[in-house]
């Protein structure tokens, strides 16, 4: 933890926070796994004048499940909403004192 507060600034240990919540947030929303991924890269200098360090950090959310809608199909092959074999309902809405009446 030292190392990632010290990286870049602290800018690394940033990152990697962020990543993780909106990693987080992903797969609970979904309910699906994901992945988070550090890859440190180290290059020598010089002769012993220090390493060079990169950091590179991914997520691989969970897809997010598209939604999806009923619909039937008509005796033409189009899609219609409402299933044609089915008879519309009348419906028609009722006050409150029509709902009460001959109700003992």
């Amino acid at each position: 933890m030292d190392f990632l507060r010290e990286h870049r600034g602290g800018l690394t240990h940033d990152e990697l926070s962020d990543k993780l919540q909106e990693l987080v947030a992903a797969v609970g929303e979904e309910g699906k796994s994901g992945t988070l991924t550090v890859v440190f890269s180290l290059k020598p200098l010089a002769k012993g004048d220090g390493i060079e360090v990169g950091s590179e950090i991914k997520i691989k959310p969970p897809k997010q499940t598209p939604g999806t809608s009923i619909f039937f199909v008509t005796a033409e092959n189009n899609l219609a909403r409402q299933d044609p074999r089915q008879q519309a309902m009348e419906l028609r809405e009722i006050g409150p004192a029509a709902a009460h009446r001959g109700v003992a």
